[in-house]
């Protein structure tokens, strides 16, 4: 049975909690968007979070910040900063139950593509680190593959960065952003089954391939037949997170998957 979430569109850990209790019925698990820094959490914020989750059986998932997380920075300084954000994002995650945490690729602008290889060295060293720690805390820590055009390498858009990660790291996962992938022009029928058990998590998102649009799906050219039968084929027991607004599109949405995974509509 397919699983749905949403995201979090607030930086403010209190408003969280209004988020969470207005997520429509039948989604099953909410990711909150860590500002950066993240803040101390009030005990009675954790406390409601906590209380939510088990009177509502809810799976909380964390988001780290695109681009300001730079565990493959130059600046030992920056690099340190980045470290420790996602160490203490991952001790907020065991603190609410919360099994995986998502991460980004180093930017890389291209005025800093002659560093480029000691800029992967560097992320591949603190990711390895991260990702040990998170195991011992019962977290798994997955990179996102992100927009072409972009200040990421193009490596992180057409996936092939992220498989050299994971041939590195063994116990690092993917968080894989549909609308990304559409975008980078990633076969999603493909993908899936290459990237295997260490699919983790989903982003539900449509766009016609020119922008990062974050669109209901349906809405653009997001290959949703392709994706679904491939999960369907590999197992795939994670979630699938909308990364869109709007209670009506979200229940749209998640419609047209669930009669897509049954066969009962023909939708692109």
């Amino acid at each position: 049975m397919m699983r749905f979430g949403v995201k979090s569109f607030t930086h403010e850990p209190p408003r969280w909690i209004e988020e969470v209790l207005q997520m429509p019925s039948g989604f099953d698990s909410f990711t909150l968007d860590c500002p950066f820094p993240l803040p101390e959490i009030s005990a009675s914020v954790m406390r409601e979070l906590r209380t939510i989750q088990l009177q509502r059986g809810i799976a909380y998932l964390v988001h780290m910040p695109a681009m300001i997380i730079a565990l493959g920075d130059l600046d030992a300084t920056v690099r340190y900063t980045s470290i420790e954000e996602v160490r203490r994002a991952i001790a907020l995650a065991k603190q609410i139950s919360a099994a995986l945490i998502t991460v980004h690729p180093t930017p890389c602008r291209d005025s800093e593509c002659d560093s480029l290889v000691q800029r992967e060295r560097l992320q591949r060293d603190a990711l390895s680190e991260i990702c040990a720690d998170a195991e011992a805390q019962g977290v798994v820590v997955a990179i996102e593959n992100m927009l072409p055009r972009n200040v990421y390498a193009p490596a992180y858009s057409s996936l092939d960065g992220l498989f050299v990660l994971l041939e590195e790291i063994g116990t690092l996962g993917v968080t894989l952003d549909v609308g990304h992938a559409n975008m980078a022009g990633v076969s999603l029928r493909a993908v899936v089954p290459r990237l295997g058990r260490r699919l983790c998590h989903i982003h539900i998102h449509d766009n016609d391939g020119s922008a990062d649009q974050h669109l209901p799906v349906g809405r653009g050219t997001v290959d949703w037949r392709g994706l679904i039968q491939s999960l369907s084929q590999s197992g795939y027991a994670g979630l699938l997170e909308m990364e869109f607004q709007g209670e009506a599109a979200l229940l749209a949405s998640k419609r047209h998957l669930e009669r897509l995974s049954q066969g009962r509509m023909s939708l692109r």
